[in-house]
């Protein structure tokens, strides 16, 4: 079928109506030349237009300068510029964004320049539209990246409170029903460092004995919705060491019943376990205390009793003096013995030692401990140095006993007829006493458990027997007292014990 061709205008009524504005400009940019396209988009006619105005005239401010910097150097060089965007002056001064085109015409006659230009309006709406999509996304990444570096500090707290809490996670793959645990698992496994654990490794590692009531409490929480699995048993670690965990865990599920996902919490109580363990030892070993007691009071006792017979007949005889001395010391003994055995039951089990504390003058009490000792240890001299403020807040009763422990532990154990001193010092907020005594030093390797029950060095011979509790008390003394007994030792320097603790209680 043979197409119909319409009659087609001229060439100069084509380029005056083509729906590009055409110019054409002297060098300077004095309009020579435009077809009526332009000036419709401009509303000039073109009687103003033609050898009235310079192209540049048409632009902004903006787009002068542009004209002069860098159109007029550009076409110089290189003969022609391409999609430049540039705003053009409408006659009623609104402006339209217009895609320019240009290229310099050089010819025997003389030299011109060819625009082109093209409304730009929904280019740049499309720019713009563009440029505020660009914008939106640089803010969302922004956030973005604010969301990430908060989520990574959330994250960082969350473990560092894990780890404090010995909180360990791990979560259940819900297509395969398998569970999965973080690499810090591994530490409970006995490895040195975190590794990746699977389901197999971990199983593999619960004792034998508690692996039925483990699955059983897995399965009825992975069965019910909003059940909690909550179970207790042991792990045998590659490291030879069995801890006791805590799992819990629970399942959240879809509408359909299905399940979505499942997190769970291991809490390590080995050490929780160990100590309610070492309470109730604690507790056996205060029973074993008290059979101790009876025991090792029943000869004194009985010289007590045996004396109190012996006297009710009221004879004065120096046969009768020597039992009352007997009956005088085996009762001192036993004195000594009981309040000795029932501090450290009360040390033991926990409770420790209690005390009355009051504000009193700390040298005046201290003198008038010191003169008591002296008595107590006639023929050996014992020296009193006060030093500081004398106020201070305190039991008396026990830095009395405190203070009778450290001289008799001074007798028996330094050398027999050298001076022990006794120093009591307050200074600032804080209060002192100490027993310093010359002879042996007290080796090194022994003054770490030195403060421990039932250790104790050798007195040598006449030195009064001990269970060895004085220097366990002496510490649970000072620890009731918010404070901390030390000791130093050397042949040069003698031993001191020290007490330390706040002055104001």
């Amino acid at each position: 079928m043979q197409e119909d061709i319409p009659k087609l205008p001229d060439a100069e009524k084509l380029l005056d109506e083509f729906p590009t504005g055409l110019l054409v400009t002297s060098l300077t940019g004095t309009i020579l030349k435009v077809n009526a396209t332009f000036c419709t988009w401009l509303g000039m006619e073109r009687e103003e237009l033609v050898g009235k105005k310079r192209l540049q005239e048409l632009f902004t401010m903006g787009g002068r300068i542009f004209h002069q910097t860098h159109w007029l150097p550009t076409l110089q060089m290189q003969g022609s510029l391409s999609e430049v965007k540039l705003d053009v002056r409408h006659r009623d001064g609104h402006t339209l964004p217009m895609m320019l085109n240009a290229i310099r015409r050089i010819t025997a006659a003389g030299s011109y320049d060819v625009i082109s230009m093209v409304v730009a309006e929904e280019r740049n709406k499309y720019e713009r539209e563009l440029l505020l999509a660009r914008k939106r996304a640089d803010e969302l990444v922004v956030k973005e990246r604010e969301v990430q570096a908060t989520l990574q500090v959330t994250q960082a707290r969350l473990r560092q409170a894990l780890r404090l809490g010995n909180l360990f996670l791990w979560d259940v793959d819900t297509a395969t029903g398998t569970r999965r645990y973080e690499d810090d698992v591994a530490r409970l496994l006995g490895f040195a460092s975190p590794r990746p654990v699977d389901d197999a490794l971990y199983a593999a590692a619960v004792e034998p004995a508690d692996r039925d009531g483990e699955r059983r409490a897995m399965d009825c929480a992975l069965g019910r919705t909003e059940e909690v699995s909550n179970c207790t048993y042991r792990l045998n670690g590659v490291d030879g060491m069995q801890r006791t965990v805590v799992s819990s865990g629970h399942g959240f599920y879809n509408e359909d019943g299905t399940l979505a996902y499942f997190v769970g919490v291991l809490s390590d109580i080995t050490e929780a376990t160990l100590e309610r363990a070492r309470a109730r030892d604690r507790a056996l070993f205060a029973e074993q205390m008290v059979g101790i007691v009876s025991h090792d009071l029943r000869n004194p006792l009985s010289a007590i009793l045996t004396g109190a017979k012996v006297l009710a007949h009221g004879e004065t005889a120096p046969a009768r003096l020597r039992v009352l001395g007997h009956v005088t010391n085996s009762a001192t003994r036993a004195h000594r013995l009981i309040e000795e055995l029932l501090d450290f039951t009360l040390a033991r089990v926990g409770r420790g030692l209690t005390v009355s504390p009051a504000v009193l003058d700390l040298h005046a009490l201290v003198a008038g401990i010191v003169d008591e000792l002296r008595l107590a240890f006639p023929g050996r001299t014992i020296v009193h140095h006060a030093e500081g403020e004398r106020e201070c807040t305190a039991d008396a009763d026990r830095v009395a006993q405190l203070l009778g422990n450290l001289v008799g532990n001074a007798m028996a154990y330094g050398e027999p007829g050298s001076v022990v001193t006794v120093q009591s010092k307050r200074e600032a907020q804080r209060a002192s006493l100490s027993v310093h005594n010359w002879g042996e030093p007290i080796p090194q390797d022994m003054q770490a458990s030195l403060f421990e029950p039932m250790v104790r060095g050798d007195p040598g011979e006449g030195a009064g027997r001990s269970v060895g509790l004085g220097l366990f008390i002496v510490r649970a003394i000072a620890l009731a007292h918010h404070g901390d007994v030390r000791v130093s030792s050397s042949r040069a320097a003698g031993t001191t014990f020290s007490f330390d603790f706040p002055a104001d209680g």
